[in-house]
């Protein structure tokens, strides 16, 4: 392998894992913020009360309850529309497991190149196993998209539904 494609490579994949960090931190940030929300309309006193929150339930159970809460004793001051909050954090945790459960490996011997390979055992087909090159640019759209997410309770329902279209579209494209 040359310099010059060397260099690529190393630069491509700077970029490829900063991207996939960007996306695990982001969504951690989303969790922890629920479980802030969570220990909020469970009047939870402790600021320590969000990370018992966190180590006690899984991230569905806790969107779950937080927008069940929500349905029996009211939403918080801001006003978003609920249903579009909760499929976008949900969408949000999809698209964080297909990241977080792929593996990342570089193919080829002589066109080294990052891909992404995620298989499934589950669904009609039975067995699939999806490999794809790696795409750093929709990582970092989706780290991005994330980041919109966090922000439900500003009720932009605006920024949510293109945060649910992004996620969503990348499936195919991811």
């Amino acid at each position: 392998m040359g310099a010059e494609k060397s260099r690529d490579l190393v630069e491509g994949t700077d970029r490829l894992l900063r991207a996939i960090g960007h996306v695990v931190v982001a969504f951690q940030l989303l969790e922890l913020w629920v479980a802030e929300a969570l220990s909020a309309a469970l009047r939870m006193k402790s600021v320590d009360d969000r990370h018992l929150v966190s180590a006690a339930m899984s991230y569905r159970q806790k969107v779950d309850l937080l927008f069940e809460l929500y349905a029996r004793h009211g939403m918080p001051a801001s006003e978003f529309n609920p249903v579009i909050a909760k499929r976008a954090m949900l969408v949000a945790e999809e698209f964080r497991n297909r990241v977080v459960h792929s593996v990342w490996a570089l193919h080829g011997e002589e066109s080294r190149r990052w891909v992404r390979t995620k298989a499934n055992l589950r669904g009609r087909s039975g067995f699939d196993v999806v490999t794809r090159p790696a795409q750093a640019e929709l990582l970092e759209a989706a780290s991005r998209a994330m980041n919109n997410v966090r922000n439900w309770e500003e009720g932009n329902e605006a920024e949510l539904t293109l945060a649910i279209q992004a996620l969503s579209a990348q499936e195919a494209d991811f």
